[in-house]
Protein backbone atom coordinates (compact mmCIF):
# COMPACT_ATOMS: atom_id res chain seq x y z
CA UNK A 1 0.00 0.00 0.00
CA UNK A 2 3.00 2.44 0.32
CA UNK A 3 3.98 2.14 -3.09
CA UNK A 4 0.41 3.09 -4.32
CA UNK A 5 0.24 5.62 -2.03
CA UNK A 6 4.07 6.92 -3.16
CA UNK A 7 2.51 6.33 -6.27
CA UNK A 8 -0.34 8.30 -6.79
CA UNK A 9 1.66 11.28 -4.57
CA UNK A 10 4.25 11.74 -6.87
CA UNK A 11 1.75 11.01 -10.35
CA UNK A 12 -0.57 13.77 -8.54
CA UNK A 13 1.67 16.00 -7.74
CA UNK A 14 2.80 15.99 -11.51
CA UNK A 15 -0.38 16.02 -13.08
CA UNK A 16 -1.50 19.26 -11.09
CA UNK A 17 0.83 21.32 -12.89
CA UNK A 18 -1.21 20.69 -16.10
CA UNK A 19 -4.50 22.48 -15.26
CA UNK A 20 -2.01 25.69 -13.49
CA UNK A 21 0.15 26.01 -16.60
CA UNK A 22 -2.97 26.10 -18.90
CA UNK A 23 -4.05 28.99 -16.54
CA UNK A 24 -0.76 30.62 -16.16
CA UNK A 25 -0.82 30.82 -20.51
CA UNK A 26 -4.55 31.49 -20.47
CA UNK A 27 -4.66 34.68 -17.96
CA UNK A 28 -6.22 36.82 -20.41
CA UNK A 29 -8.63 37.64 -17.33
CA UNK A 30 -6.09 38.67 -14.97
CA UNK A 31 -7.10 35.85 -12.52
CA UNK A 32 -3.58 35.22 -11.24
CA UNK A 33 -2.73 39.15 -11.00
CA UNK A 34 -2.83 40.40 -7.59
CA UNK A 35 -3.84 43.83 -9.30
CA UNK A 36 -6.80 44.42 -11.39
CA UNK A 37 -4.37 45.42 -14.55
CA UNK A 38 -2.48 42.69 -16.98
CA UNK A 39 -0.09 44.80 -17.50
CA UNK A 40 1.74 45.62 -14.31
CA UNK A 41 1.29 41.86 -13.41
CA UNK A 42 2.61 40.75 -10.04
CA UNK A 43 1.51 37.18 -10.38
CA UNK A 44 -0.42 36.15 -6.94
CA UNK A 45 1.18 33.03 -5.84
CA UNK A 46 -1.18 31.87 -3.30
CA UNK A 47 -4.30 32.05 -6.07
CA UNK A 48 -1.65 29.44 -7.73
CA UNK A 49 -1.11 27.28 -4.84
CA UNK A 50 -4.60 27.15 -3.93
CA UNK A 51 -5.75 25.76 -7.67
CA UNK A 52 -2.36 23.36 -7.70
CA UNK A 53 -3.75 22.07 -4.38
CA UNK A 54 -6.90 21.79 -5.36
CA UNK A 55 -6.51 19.53 -8.25
CA UNK A 56 -3.66 17.91 -6.24
CA UNK A 57 -6.32 16.57 -3.66
CA UNK A 58 -8.52 15.96 -6.36
CA UNK A 59 -6.70 13.86 -8.21
CA UNK A 60 -4.82 12.24 -5.25
CA UNK A 61 -7.68 11.17 -3.93
CA UNK A 62 -9.28 9.74 -6.77
CA UNK A 63 -6.38 7.60 -7.24
CA UNK A 64 -6.53 6.63 -3.74
CA UNK A 65 -9.77 5.19 -4.68
CA UNK A 66 -9.82 3.74 -7.80
CA UNK A 67 -6.37 1.54 -6.28
CA UNK A 68 -8.48 0.31 -3.34
CA UNK A 69 -11.52 -0.80 -5.59
CA UNK A 70 -8.85 -2.14 -7.34
CA UNK A 71 -7.30 -3.96 -4.60
CA UNK A 72 -10.50 -5.24 -3.11
CA UNK A 73 -11.99 -6.64 -6.93
CA UNK A 74 -8.62 -8.39 -6.44
CA UNK A 75 -9.34 -9.57 -2.90
CA UNK A 76 -12.59 -10.85 -4.02
CA UNK A 77 -11.59 -12.75 -7.24
CA UNK A 78 -9.32 -14.72 -5.08
CA UNK A 79 -12.03 -15.73 -2.53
Amino acid sequence: MKTVILGSFAASFLVAFVPLYVGIQHNAMGEFCKNDSLDPCSFDYFYALGIWTSWFATIFISLIGISVVIRLCIAGRKV
